[in-house]
């Protein structure tokens, strides 16, 4: 049996799951901590890479360059990454704006992020995500599969990992699952000031990651939570920075201290849940799609 053969038939399936039978099962939080510690871990070797696409607005027009960057890669007679193309892609969000676009795609030129694509028309600037962008995305979509494979074992990790043209394949796919859905791009109440900042997502992590105990008092949860100043070292940001952040959601009433420790709300850690959840769903449903192409794909070859 060849390897397309084998994609396509009934053996090589795996689970598929919403929101809520991803948040009803045992090994959720498992999935969400073992995520977590692998995200944060990378945030804290390369701050700066990472910082660049941290905020919800630059995540979401980087998930807009990834679909189009690897469509493109599968099929050069799909659109490639261009100002023009990203807006289509991530402007029913109502998050960026056509300057800020562009003004996106010349930053992370610059960083070396993107390349120039050779175009005959040379007022149009197209791009590719280059070698580096790429292996780092591909990494986060690993780790996604691992954590689902932490859940229910089908090993979709160890698939892709002997074929990572699957990831090819799924990039675009998880991207605009992502993009058109608004629970994601419409952050609730209590984790809107940490997503749309450039370390935010990275703090929110740190906050939701390790309950200390079963809270007595049902709106709280205690948790260990390092000091601004550790925070700021390991994000390499001033510690005034964080301390502001983490003020703004005092201020909101989801996060506090008292003389057990720092908590967060439970409102706050459920809406978080209710996000990673919704990346996870994502992710196994793209998987599968991505299989499949992937799997035709050898067929034709």
């Amino acid at each position: 049996m060849t390897y397309a053969d084998f994609a396509l038939s009934d053996h090589n399936t795996v689970p598929t799951y919403t929101v809520d039978d991803l948040m009803a099962l045992p090994g959720f939080l498992q999935c969400l901590n073992f995520c977590n510690q692998q995200l944060l871990a990378i945030h804290r070797q390369m701050p700066r890479e990472v910082r660049y696409v941290a905020d919800l607005r630059r995540w979401v027009m980087t998930h807009g360059a990834l679909a189009l960057n690897f469509s493109h890669r599968i099929n050069p007679d799909l659109p490639p990454l261009t100002a023009t193309n990203l807006f289509r892609e991530v402007e029913h969000t109502g998050i960026a704006s056509p300057n800020t676009i562009t003004s996106y795609l010349k930053e992370i030129h610059g960083r070396g992020y993107i390349t120039l694509l050779p175009k005959a028309d040379k007022r149009m600037r197209a791009y590719a995500m280059t070698e580096f962008s790429e292996k780092m995305f591909y990494l986060y979509l690993q780790i996604n599969l691992q954590g689902l494979d932490l859940i229910d074992g089908a090993g979709r990790a160890d698939i892709a990992s002997k074929d990572p043209r699957i990831l090819t394949h799924m990039h675009p796919i998880f991207a605009r699952h992502m993009l058109n859905d608004p629970v994601y791009y419409v952050p609730p109440p209590s984790i809107a000031p940490l997503v749309n900042t450039t370390i935010g997502i990275s703090i929110l992590n740190e906050m939701t990651r390790a309950q200390k105990e079963t809270p007595l008092d049902a709106s709280r949860v205690y948790v260990d939570l390092g000091s601004a100043s550790a925070m700021a070292k390991h994000y390499g940001v001033s510690r005034g920075n964080v301390a502001r952040l983490l003020s703004k959601v005092q201020n909101t009433g989801h996060y506090g201290q008292d003389d057990r420790g720092p908590w967060v709300s439970a409102q706050m850690l459920q809406d978080h849940y209710v996000l990673q959840a919704l990346k996870m769903a994502h992710s196994a449903s793209a998987f599968i799609e991505a299989q499949k192409l992937r799997a035709e794909e050898a067929l034709r070859m």
